[in-house]
């Protein structure tokens, strides 16, 4: 029986010059180095999140190669539309592709055990030459961070976070469809606010105490802010006939924010680690479940509920 072989996916050496540039997400520092200059674009949600070249979290080597053979190890996951998982021997493997250029993987990142260090390689036999290539795009920056972070070093997680002038920090929980758009626009629109994202946060522990950060993967109100506050209390949203605001036990909260976390749900040990992060949350940080109405109603009662506390 003959079975062919496929050529290994090459592992670069780390290159130790080139232009360099870094952005923090979260607190989280990614540094990506190239040969040139022309390989380190960054769109226009990120500007904001750039930082000076220093020490990084998660080191990224992109370059060029001719192609990018099939992978040989085991397939973790497969996201029915931008990327792949796979387990390969020197670690994760993610294939990226889009129908503008075909069925082939017109990018592939290589991460670490440790989250820590990844080459990001680019396949000039698919990507048409002079194409504008933007490195960090969506997801690849996410990814990384979300696999750093499930280390027991935090969380991201589906919600809307805004810091209000007067009664400090609120973060709103919710999957797609719950109203953290809708949320967003209220509070804007009669309170003098920052809203730090419409969509994703990552949430750390700094100095014994829980901050939320925002981040650039921002939802349909588009908004995306590199600032972050101390996390003073979560709601989790929900529509409902009326508004009304109830505690929720640790463990019931643990398991709503878990269904709201971004976790890479096929690495039993980052759901464990993650599990962990969340319980110690919840335990510092009040929790609440939000049926409300999408009028400023909703506003004034979260306003007057934690006035009343």
């Amino acid at each position: 029986m003959f079975v062919e072989t496929l050529p290994a996916t090459p592992v670069l050496p780390r290159l130790s010059s080139g232009a360099r540039r870094c952005v923090r997400i979260g607190g989280v520092a990614l540094a990506l180095t190239a040969a040139s200059e022309e390989d380190l674009q960054l769109g226009a949600d990120y500007r904001s999140f750039q930082a000076p070249s220093g020490d990084c979290d998660i080191a990224i080597d992109a370059a060029w190669v001719d192609s990018l053979p099939g992978l040989q190890g085991a397939k973790l996951f497969d996201s029915g539309a931008l990327w792949t998982l796979y387990q390969e021997a020197q670690g994760l493997a993610f294939d990226f592709i889009t129908p503008v250029l075909g069925p082939a993987p017109y990018k592939r990142l290589l991460v670490d055990e440790t989250s820590s260090s990844a080459q990001l390689l680019l396949n000039r036999s698919v990507i048409p030459e002079g194409t504008g290539i933007f490195p960090f795009e969506y997801p690849v920056d996410e990814l990384l961070v979300t696999h750093w972070l499930s280390q027991g070093r935090g969380v991201e997680v589906h919600g809307c976070g805004l810091i209000d002038a007067e009664k400090g920090s609120f973060l709103f929980l919710g999957h797609s469809g719950a109203g953290k758009s809708t949320t967003t626009r209220l509070w804007m629109s009669s309170r003098e606010v920052h809203v730090l994202s419409d969509d994703r946060l990552i949430l750390r522990k700094q100095s014994n105490q829980f901050w939320m950060h925002g981040t650039p993967w921002h939802g349909e109100a588009g908004f995306a802010s590199v600032a972050s506050a101390p996390l003073e209390r979560i709601f989790i949203l929900e529509h409902g006939p009326s508004n009304a605001i109830a505690a929720m036990s640790p463990v019931e909260a643990v398991g709503e924010l878990f269904a709201r976390s971004f976790v890479p749900f096929y690495s039993p040990r980052a759901l464990d680690s993650t599990l962990a992060y969340l319980q110690e949350l919840v335990t510092q940080v009040p929790c609440y479940r939000f049926q409300f109405l999408p009028d400023s109603s909703a506003v004034e009662m979260a306003l007057n509920f934690y006035g009343g506390r």
